[in-house]
């Protein structure tokens, strides 16, 4: 009896280690390094019309990040209006320890809130100045290896 208490005593002690090492990866606190590389993106919105009327849009395109701050985002936006325009932005982001992040056009100051999900494989956002309305997701982009 007293073998089989020292087996279950020996691999509860190893499942709590191999689970400690496990949760400090994941607990690893986030930083701008953990937004780098290319992302396909897919928003959908409300904006403000040159008449003044919220109008619906909807975007695709992709947003790429340099781990140091930076970074570029390429889109077609498509409007209610069956207007279709490509737009570029740079932008500049910061990466909290929580995993949330910001991200602002250069051009407009257009800000957005965002967290990172999946292992930095996924992103979800949304825009707090500029558009009255705009959430987005992101997915990473593959490279080949």
């Amino acid at each position: 009896m007293s073998a089989f208490i020292n087996k279950w005593k020996t691999l509860v002690g190893v499942s709590a280690v191999l689970l400690s090492i496990g949760m400090s990866t994941h607990a690893a606190p986030c930083t701008n390094a953990s937004l780098i590389g290319s992302y396909g993106i897919q928003e959908q919105g409300m904006h403000t019309d040159s008449a003044g009327v919220f109008s619906e849009f909807r975007s695709i395109g992709t947003i790429s990040f340099n781990g140091q701050g930076a970074g570029t985002k390429n889109d077609t936006l498509w409007f209610r209006d069956f207007t279709v325009s490509p737009s570029q932005n740079t932008v500049t982001y910061v990466v909290r320890s929580d995993c949330r992040f910001t991200f602002t056009y250069d051009s407009n100051g257009e800000s957005f809130e965002g967290v990172i999900v999946a292992n930095g494989t996924k992103l979800l956002y949304m825009e707090t100045s500029g558009d009255p309305v705009r959430n987005g997701q992101a997915e990473k982009i593959k490279t080949q290896q």
